[in-house]
């Protein structure tokens, strides 16, 4: 399930709102390197975390998430 070939979008940003004003949306349709790099830099972070669809890492200045479909 949390594979590469699985992802539905990706976001990158500042922490706070994460609507899209503080970082950006990427999909593998449109972005596939983008998706790649991020979707590696969580799922190889020790210290990822998956809730639901999602896997995530926060640090204490940016959210990098990966969402599943």
């Amino acid at each position: 399930m949390f594979t590469l070939a699985n992802v539905e979008e990706v976001y990158s940003g500042n922490r706070g709102c994460m609507c899209g004003c503080r970082g950006k949306y990427s999909r593998p349709d449109t972005s596939p390197r983008s998706v790649k790099i991020l979707f590696n830099k969580v799922m190889n972070n020790p210290k990822h975390t998956v809730d639901g669809n999602c896997a995530f890492v926060k640090t204490a200045t940016r959210n990098l998430v990966v969402y599943f479909k």
